[in-house]
């Protein structure tokens, strides 16, 4: 995880304000927040009269040590990387033992010409990224994030396609003096963009990802289509997924390889060292870290329940995970000696440990205890989350982007220890359930489409979720966990998981004629039944804003839709 920045501005008539928006102000504190190992900025002059400053602020995850960003090659380009880039290959070409993939890739685009072959090889990446690269003999910029968005990318183009500027801006989050100052956008994810420098600055969309589309197999086809009618007579939630998994134990059984496969790419892909002992280990220190260095955005419900399983069988046995469950006051009038933190996720996440106990009682399972009080929310609302957030700015968007950020912190106490001590948790790489919903109908808006229209139409809503899940919050999501020095990372949105999932019927992960908690995700709910988890395998689906209690917090009625008044003060004090 890295913060990148690229400022653009007239060399004869100097942008001084923009200049001084991006140079003098927080926005560096920001990205060095992302990217606390290594920072570098470089200045340039490109030949139609443009001045560019390039700044990169590098989280070390891949490589024998931190890379300097800007990377700049012997012909002069200049890449900008904000990525990870799993499963140790591009294209089908390993990347040598000790070299990073922003090294590597750089020497990838320096050996091809066009714009297209860029373009190619940016295409076949598996994993989230975010990038600027500057190709100096097209004196050209190419732009852009992966196809789901995974990681966040701002600039300041308003139309996206043949915009005209005078400035260009382009960063990967930003503080509350430029959130306050411009208007900032989400770099859509449906193409890479091209970006020319004559006379005035030229933004041209290039490269259209494909959609993505689900296997809609004809119900006709469909051999076990009755199986829901007798399952419903008088048969216990156990009974009926020990049926499911007798029809679609493969269907099981492929998912939970490919979901170990992407979880062991994700967890490994680090120095194994955690964010205290990173910086010991760069000043020449021989450290033998024994502290976490993988988290867990844990609710205890389904999706992370089950991340967490599979983690235990991939990570080594004598290393702890850190479960980060996080919850705001709930106000008990019928009783109020009750714990104000014992809010639904704090339950069912309670819940889930024990059922991981069970399941490796030698593991260190780090319970860690995130009690947020009001008047800590509003100040960090004001002081950092808020700017975060934008440029989204809705009710909803401000209590996951508060959640999140609290949990993402992992500041709290641990459960079960003896004196209630702090425990700050110091993993640098944190998994989350991202992707898990939208891919196996895990929203009530599918079951009113299935309702209203059958398979067709939750065929339908399924693909239009993925198709526009890189408009929705997953760059949000990344601005606000990447803020604490963590690299987020999204299993469920491997795209080799994706790509499994997209080839099933939708019936052999859904059938949403059963009730919810049940048909909802169904084949994910068989494999936490199967991977031991049987309490965790029924809890029906609850989002973060509702489990961890904080759309109660302010006892405010409103829609989570709204512009969230809050967020634009908070913009405003800023100041």
């Amino acid at each position: 995880m890295c913060g990148i920045l690229l400022c653009v501005t007239s060399e004869v008539a100097d942008d001084k304000n923009i200049q001084q928006q991006v140079v003098n102000n927080g926005d560096r504190d920001v990205l060095k927040r992302r990217g606390p190992d290594a920072s570098s900025e470089i200045e340039i002059y490109f030949p139609t009269a443009w001045k560019a400053i390039f700044s990169g602020y590098t989280l070390w995850l891949q490589g024998n040590a931190p890379d300097v960003q800007p990377l700049i090659d012997s012909s002069g380009n200049i890449l900008l990387w904000n990525g990870d880039v799993f499963y140790n290959q591009i294209g089908g070409e390993c990347i040598p033992e000790g070299l990073s993939d922003s090294a590597f890739l750089l020497q990838k685009l320096e050996d091809v010409e066009t714009v297209e072959e860029i373009c190619n090889i940016l295409e076949v990446i598996n994993g989230p990224w975010s990038m600027v690269y500057y190709k100096k003999n097209l004196n050209q910029i190419i732009t852009g994030r992966d196809r789901f968005g995974r990681h966040s990318l701002l600039w300041n183009c308003p139309a996206r396609d043949g915009e005209i500027l005078s400035s260009l801006l382009i960063t990967s989050s930003s503080s509350l003096e430029s959130a306050h100052n411009s208007t900032l956008f989400e770099i859509p994810a449906s193409h890479l963009f091209q970006i020319s420098f004559g006379n005035t600055i030229q933004v041209k969309k290039i490269h259209s990802r494909k959609p993505y589309a689900v296997n809609n197999k004809p119900i006709s086809e469909h051999t076990f289509f009755d199986w829901v009618t007798h399952s419903l007579e008088n048969k216990s939630s156990d009974h009926i997924i020990s049926e499911y998994l007798n029809i679609c134990q493969k269907e099981v059984e492929g998912l939970k390889v490919i979901l170990l496969a992407s979880i062991k790419s994700r967890i490994e892909c680090q120095p194994m060292l955690c964010k205290t002992c990173v910086p010991l280990h760069l000043s020449g220190e021989n450290v033998q870290c024994t502290h976490s260095k993988v988290a867990i955005l844990f609710s205890g419900g389904l999706d992370s329940s089950v991340l967490a399983a599979l983690t235990d069988r991939v990570w080594p046995k004598n290393e702890s995970i850190d479960l980060l469950n996080v919850a705001f006051p709930l106000r008990n009038k019928q009783n109020p000696s009750a714990n104000e933190f014992d809010v639904p996720d704090r339950l069912t996440g309670l819940q889930a440990l024990e059922e991981l106990r069970r399941l490796n009682p030698s593991r260190k399972w780090n319970f860690c205890e995130i009690n947020v009080q009001l008047d800590e929310l509003l100040e960090m609302r004001k002081s950092k989350i808020a700017a975060l957030i934008h440029p989204a700015s809705t009710v909803l968007d401000d209590s996951i982007g508060c959640a999140q950020w609290f949990a993402a912190r992992g500041q709290g106490i641990l459960t079960g220890c003896p004196n209630r001590e702090k425990y700050v948790s110091p993993a640098r790489v944190v998994l989350m359930g991202a992707g898990a919903d939208e891919q196996m109908a895990g929203y009530a808006r599918h079951r009113q489409r299935f309702a209203n229209g059958g398979w067709p139409s939750l065929i339908t809503e399924v693909e239009m979720e993925m198709n526009r899940i890189s408009e929705r919050n997953l760059g949000r999501d990344n601005r606000i966990l990447a803020d604490h020095g963590r690299a987020p990372r999204l299993p469920y949105l491997d795209e080799m998981v994706v790509e499994y999932l997209a080839r099933l019927p939708i019936w052999t992960k859904v059938d949403l004629r059963l009730p919810i908690g049940l048909g909802d995700k169904i084949i994910l709910r068989a494999l936490a039944y199967q991977l031991g988890l049987p309490r965790t395998a029924i809890e029906p689906k609850r989002a973060i804003q509702f489990g961890s209690r904080i759309a109660k917090t302010e006892a405010r009625k409103e829609k989570g839709s709204h512009v969230c008044d809050r967020l634009t003060k908070s913009l405003e004090l800023g100041q």
